[in-house]
């Protein structure tokens, strides 16, 4: 045993970074986890790197600023983290970080990364995150606690814990302008003007200097103003009450610690400064700081019960976060409610959002990444040019300063220095266009990753549906069966004990006399029509014997003398009910409770409302209706949300401390089911056309909800999210240890959209996508991550899913490389918000911190909006790049060349060039719109991929035979005479050779803009573009003007050497013109119309193939036509016949067919896909029949009654009593003749029969 924990303890020290190394892991096994390295500063490297600063002139020292880990090599040596002065850290993003171990006598070491601190744990040998202290507690400790904590645990607890502050810090302007000015473009910049002003190129020297320090300014100010708004918004103080060493004492809330006992005052109207778990009382708060949805939330005191772990993510009913405002507080004594702190400061989830906004994880801008790669390439191309450059100035016999000055020169043109500035002015103007459209931007970068997205993820409720819930009907049971559904629940009488549970089963409260809480509570509370009031006070009500602080009963009706009418019963108007005690709804437990007690009863009654698969759980199988199962799913699948209700009544003169000590468990257990609350959510109009545009664009959609599979299954059908040529699979596990997954067809898809069971069975590569739940999903993903991959690769529908399971979606196709949208409005669509590639929140509250986009129209109608824009966005920073080089290149190939007779252009010359050629377009390139329509072909995602590199260097090679030809064409003129070098001379002489180049140069500039200005079809027109298009005008006319005049003045200013004949001018004018021809012909027709719409799609497909994990995947579930294998649906019989209950009207009621009013004309109904499909298989029954059956058959058809059964085919069966047999005995009749007719045939059926009092259809 000795050995065996001895192996284990070493293993432990290699996993810490314990022994003799200093490398080891924080975090191990957790999303955040890091690598961890320490190092002790080292006297030898430090003096090394003293005399390499020298010698470098501070160069060396700049190296060390950029990489930390190369601050660590040449700094330090690496030892064990016991030893260590400073740590290394790298997380799963490979960022690294560098922090200082602060070691303190008798105390444990300690650095903070990210806001966080980490202690040196000598149990375990290495740096530990500092614990909460509730992790590990049961309930019931949290009541040990209520005396307060003595002086020594306070002290004790500020030196571990700190204060309780969200302190952000604001960086001082030096540290900022150091920061800004050691980034590796503005020391380019620097090495530019400096040069340049050596050579007395002063004039644009001094534009780039300007430019620089502007930049650096605004980038300091916008950093310092960022820091300070989110210091001012979240930093937070006031004075609070607590209870220590007994006694209660008001402090400052930064010093409260976890552990001290918190008076909250029932007042309410303040915000609470920390985490704290309530144990005595209830309050209810607002918690749109931290969840974006201004909803009152009731909080609950945690149940005294020491066999129960207390979970801070599960069990948050219990907590009250730091950053909610308390509203009102109910206790039963007293003015004061007992919270207990738990978390302070960075560790509460106030501190958890504003550290994911501090620290957000980086995306992989895949853009940025090439251009930083693309400079590596150009900077050895500059290196090539300094050699040859080195070389003529030598042969041509320069001076020393001619020859190193115009050698260092070649290094800035091969980076274009204002293409920084370029890319950020293209964010700029697409940020602009977005806020025109409602769409308010937080992070720009992430605009043109909306480029290349190609799956689009959807939250349900609020962004595919209304955010209200309507409420439909309900269906109560009575002996044992299902009743007529009653679309208004106010006729139904009183002592209803569905009714009942409406009215007491939620959380509302009263605010200035208006109904307050969730919207769908506030519904069903107002269906039924009664009144709440609440009592403040703590005194007892003489009629319960116990303070009541929430009373609800039916309005009083002064009409009816003072009794109330409804349904034809007349209720008693002292019905009362006191709400006692709630157990908040929770979406881990799906459902809540409340305990209550009626006016003048001897029992407490306990009422349970929730998803109905849970609440059935929870009830006596004899409560529940045989029928329950086939009823729900047949109210899902048309789209409707239900909501299961049931009640139970406690023994008989139980005490209310008796009732208060049970746990919700034993309240619960063993209830009698009521039946079923059917609410109505309809899909938003804006839906429809959103999901036809992104299918047209051939970009994948998904939804991912919380809400039932098969109402997700009926709204995806309804808007088209699941296409209707496509076949649903749901994907689901059977009750085993071992991982048994069924593939079936929901009974809706295979009878109303594939009628044809072979079209069914025929599952092609197209046609079939999968929907599962949140358990299936989460245990597939742990058991089997290949067939994970193939559910999520081929999924459409995924319900049931928690905050977490949306998370593990998107990171799994981000990590199979899709580029994701996640669009959604809740608390619990936070985590994927920030996920996803780009996240759109629907919800302006504080919670859209989250998300890089915030949609002012809370529909989905903005997401082909913001992917038309990225796809803009995306090209235009393409444009601006292949422009910068094209132009930098052109330049720099014009004056290689004339370098070569010993000559450069002028500083007028350059002064054209670099600001009337150069800065205009590419800073306006990227202010031309997006296209109105979304394409199928999505832009190329990388900057060196082979068509853009393909398109600057064809475009340099012709530009350089151009400008061989001019070069040749002016010197085999007669009148040409050969330039005469003279050294140190400036301006240098004008020559022919030179001129044309320069114009040729210009003209090359113009041709570029042009060229890389198109429109269509990710951009609108060059001619929109008001200032490129201007600019373009002027270019061209200055370029022809240059050309063509001959004034000596002009050529003089210019440093131009004019031909002598002005029929050369018109050569070169057309050779020109010539050129721009044919490099527009070959951008537009050859590279955009043959390569990137032909050769390169069949390319990819039938010589390279998959490249991307998901291509690989698709491709082998194309090739696999035997996958996935259909299990029988056990819940398809088409030869049984529905049970005799009354199936409820609430469909025919409301109509779903209502879902369709608003929508566009182009969307065909699920209805209308039945009726078509019904009416077909009606004429082909019917087909060989005689004149007179036919006729029949039409008047049937023709009857209203039995018209509805086969047009209405997602409301319910009519019902038809014995009363309106006489009325519409010619159906039953006609149906006799038509079967007589048709001996052999049973398609169709009778569909009357009787059953006792009524008579029903058979479905």
């Amino acid at each position: 045993m000795s050995g065996n924990r001895l192996v284990q303890n070493n293993l432990c020290s290699v996993e810490m970074g314990r022994g003799n190394s200093g490398e080891g892991k924080v975090n191990q096994g957790e999303s955040d986890e890091m690598s961890i390295n320490g190092y002790r500063m080292s006297l030898p490297k430090l003096i090394i790197m003293v005399i390499l600063v020298v010698l470098t002139g501070g160069l060396a020292i700049v190296l060390i600023t950029w990489r930390k880990d190369l601050k660590m090599i040449c700094l330090y040596k690496e030892v064990p983290l016991s030893m260590a002065q400073k740590v290394l850290l790298k997380d799963n993003f490979e960022q690294i970080f560098e922090e200082d171990v602060i070691w303190q006598w008798e105390r444990p070491a300690y650095f903070v990364n990210k806001k966080i601190k980490y202690i040196w744990d000598d149990s375990l040998h290495g740096f530990t995150k500092l614990k909460n202290i509730d992790e590990g507690m049961k309930q019931a400790d949290f009541f040990k606690m209520t005396g307060g904590l003595a002086k020594s645990q306070i002290s004790q607890r500020i030196r571990t814990y700190g204060e309780n502050l969200i302190k952000i810090s604001v960086p001082p302007v030096i540290y900022l302008v150091i920061h800004e000015g050691l980034n590796p473009f503005y020391l380019f910049q620097a090495y530019t003007v400096i040069l340049w002003s050596l050579q007395y190129y002063w004039k644009f020297a001094v534009i780039i200097a300007i430019t620089s320090v502007v930049s650096v300014t605004v980038s300091v100010w916008e950093t310092r103003r960022q820091n300070r708004n989110l210091r001012d918004t979240m930093k937070s103080e006031s004075k609070v009450r607590v209870v220590r060493d007994s006694k209660e004492i008001v402090i400052s809330s930064k010093d409260l610690v976890p552990g001290d006992l918190l008076l909250l005052p029932t007042t309410g109207g303040y915000v609470v400064e920390c985490d704290s778990i309530l144990v005595e009382g209830s309050a209810v708060v607002n918690e749109s700081m931290l969840t974006g949805e201004s909803i009152p939330v009731t909080k609950v005191s945690i149940p005294d019960e020491m066999d129960v772990d207390f979970n801070y993510d599960r069990q948050r009913q219990y907590v009250v976060f730091c950053g909610t405002e308390v509203m009102q507080g109910k206790v039963k004594s007293g003015s004061y409610i007992k919270a207990v702190v738990i978390r302070t400061g960075f560790m509460t989830t106030k501190g958890e959002l504003v550290r994911a906004i501090l620290f957000p994880p980086p995306h992989d801008f895949k853009f940025f990444s090439d251009f930083l790669k693309s400079v590596y390439v150009f900077l050895t191309l500059g290196l090539i040019g300094m050699a040859y450059s080195l070389t003529v100035w030598i042969r041509n016999g320069g001076s020393i300063s001619e020859i190193l000055l115009n050698s260092l020169d070649i290094l800035t043109f091969v980076v274009p220095p204002i293409l920084p500035a370029a890319l950020t002015a293209n964010n700029a103007f697409a940020q602009r266009r977005l806020q025109k459209r409602g769409i308010f931007c937080l992070h720009t970068k992430h605009i043109s990753l909306c480029g290349g997205i190609d799956v689009v993820a959807f939250d349900k409720t609020g962004t595919l549906t209304e955010g209200d819930l309507d409420l439909a009907g309900v269906c109560e049971i009575k002996q044992n069966q299902f009743q007529e559904s009653e679309s208004d629940p106010a006729r139904l009488p009183t002592e209803s004990l569905l009714i009942q549970t409406m009215a007491s089963c939620h959380s509302l409260i009263k605010m200035k006399g208006e109904l307050t809480g969730y919207p769908m509570d506030i519904k069903l509370f107002e269906a039924i029509e009664w009144e709440l009031s609440e009592s403040n006070s703590a005194c007892i009500n003489p009629d319960y014997g116990i303070p009541t602080p929430t009373l609800v009963s039916p309005k009083k009706n002064a009409r009816n003398g003072g009794q109330l009418k409804i349904g034809g019963f007349t209720a008693s108007s002292n019905l009362e009910i006191a709400l006692l005690k709630q157990y908040p709804f929770d979406s881990a437990v799906q459902r809540m409770t409340v305990v209550a007690k009626k006016k003048g009863a001897s029992a407490f009654s306990v009422y349970i409302k929730g998803a109905p698969e849970k609440v059935a759980s929870l009830c006596k199988p004899e409560t529940i209706p045989s029928e329950f199962s086939r009823l729900l799913q047949y109210y899902t699948q048309q789209g409707f949300r239900v909501i299961g209700a049931a009640c139970k009544t406690l023994k008989p003169n139980m005490k209310w401390n008796e009732v208060d000590s049970l746990s919700r468990n034993q309240l619960e257990v063993d209830s009698q089911f009521l039946g079923l609350i059917i609410m109505q959510n309809l899909v938003k109009k804006e839906t429809y056309g959103a999901i036809k545009e992104l299918h047209s664009a051939d970009i994948n959609t998904v939804m991912v909800t919380g809400d039932n599979i098969l109402t997700a299954i009926s709204v995806g059908r309804d808007c088209e999210l699941i296409k209707p040529d496509q076949t649903l699979v749901r994907v689901t596990l059977e009750d085993s240890s071992d991982l048994k997954v069924n593939y079936t067809i929901p009974e809706s898809d295979s009878s109303s959209y594939m009628p044809d069971s072979r079209q069914v069975r025929s599952l092609t590569s197209d046609n079939y996508v999968f929907a599962c739940d949140g358990p299936t999903f989460a245990t597939i993903m742990n058991k089997d991550p290949q067939l994970f991959k193939r559910i999520v690769h081929r999924g459409k529908i995924f319900a049931r899913m928690l905050p977490e399971q949306k998370i593990h979606l998107i990171e799994c196709l981000k990590n199979m490389g899709r580029q994701v949208i996640m669009c959604g409005d809740g608390c619990n669509d936070c985590g994927a918000l920030k996920t996803a590639h780009a996240g759109i929140s629907l919800s302006m509250a504080e919670a859209s911190v989250a998300a890089p986009f915030t949609s002012r129209n809370v529909n989905v109608s903005c997401v082909p909006t913001l992917i038309r824009e990225g796809r803009a966005t995306m090209v235009s920073a393409f444009a601006s790049f292949k422009f910068g080089v094209a132009f930098c290149f052109t330049q720099l190939i014009s004056v290689l060349m004339v370098f070569y007779i010993g000559t450069e252009p002028s500083d007028n010359q350059y002064l054209v060039v670099d600001i009337g050629l150069a800065a205009v377009p590419i800073l306006m390139i990227g202010n031309t719109a997006p296209h109105d329509t979304l394409v199928k072909r999505k832009p190329t995602r990388h900057l060196l991929s082979f068509l853009p590199m393909f398109s600057v260097v064809s475009f340099l090679f012709f530009q350089t035979i151009a400008y061989i030809f001019i070069w040749f064409y002016v010197q085999s003129q007669e009148w040409f005479v050969q330039y005469q070098f003279v050294p140190d001379l400036w301006p240098p002489n004008s020559s022919y050779e030179q001129t044309n180049i320069f114009l040729y140069a210009c003209a090359a500039a113009v041709i570029a803009a042009i060229v890389y200005s198109k429109g269509a079809p990710y951009r609108k027109p060059l001619y929109t573009n008001g200032i490129m298009a201007s600019w373009t005008l002027a270019a061209v006319a200055t370029v022809i003007f240059m050309s063509l005049y001959r004034s000596e003045d002009f050529a003089s200013r210019m440093n131009f050497k004019i031909a002598p004949h002005p029929e050369f001018q018109i050569v070169a004018v057309i050779g020109i013109i010539v050129n721009f021809l044919f490099c527009y012909i070959f951008e537009m027709y050859v590279l955009d119309g043959l390569m990137f719409c032909k050769v390169l799609p069949w390319y990819k497909e039938k010589v390279r193939g998959p490249n991307l994990e998901f291509e690989h995947m698709e491709r082998e579930l194309c090739t696999n036509q035997n996958w996935p294998p259909l299990t029988e649906n056990n819940s398809r019989n088409t030869g049984e016949k529905y049970p005799g209950y009354p199936l409820p009207d609430v469909a025919a009621g409301i109509a779903s067919k209502n879902q369709f009013r608003n929508q566009p004309s182009t969307h065909t109904s699920r209805r209308d896909k039945y009726v078509k499909t019904s009416s077909k298989n009606i004429r082909i029954r019917s087909s060989g029949d005689s004149e007179a059956a036919s006729e029949l058959l039409r008047e049937l058809l023709q009857h209203s009654i039995f018209r509805e059964s086969f047009e209405n085919p997602e409301s319910t069966p009519v019902h038809i009593t014995p009363n309106q047999l006489a009325d519409n005995i010619a159906i039953h009749s006609a149906i006799e003749e038509i079967v007589k007719q048709q001996p052999q045939s049973n398609s169709l059926s009778d569909p009357m029969e009787y059953k006792g009092e009524r008579m029903e259809t058979a479905c």
